[in-house]
């Protein structure tokens, strides 16, 4: 099929890729995540930065999550809080792993069944996500007056 307008773009190695993002309260608490998932190609370089630049925004069309129910953080004011941890979780990779992994796992699942026509049949087939998936972790800051404020990693 010719168009005037139009260039092709054969896929070559598509990759799951995730945004992730972890509210915060101005003192640090966590209480609610959000992941995205994207299918994403070229270098690895190439693939971080597109995903640091939707996670400006992109947090905004992501449903949330609750923190996990193993997670409790004692809060100076308000004493234990249950399903919520401390913003220094993130860039530590052992809690990073538990805080997200539920969700992650759920993203995994949630990747919707494609078809392709194969010799004049349609076939099902899936993209999966990578045992390690290459992710962008955002802190989205929650301030008293309504403000969201996105501090995506570098």
């Amino acid at each position: 099929m010719k168009h005037r307008y139009v260039a092709a773009h054969p896929l070559e190695n598509p990759e799951v890729v995730i945004n992730l993002w972890a509210y915060s309260d101005e003192y640090g608490t966590i209480l609610r995540l959000a992941g995205k998932t994207y299918v994403m190609q070229g270098t690895d370089s190439e693939k971080l930065a597109l995903l640091r630049q939707l996670a400006v925004t992109d947090f905004l069309s992501a449903s949330w999550h609750k923190v996990p129910a193993n997670f409790t953080i004692q809060h100076a004011e308000f004493g234990e809080i249950k399903e919520a941890a401390q913003a220094s979780m993130i860039s530590d990779p052992h809690y990073h792993e538990y805080l997200f992994g539920p969700l992650i796992e759920t993203l995994a699942q949630s990747i919707p069944e494609q078809a392709r026509n194969v010799n004049g049949e349609y076939q099902k087939f899936r993209l999966e996500l990578p045992e390690t998936p290459l992710f962008v972790s955002t802190m989205v800051m929650e301030y008293e007056d309504g403000t969201l404020v996105p501090m995506v990693s570098a």
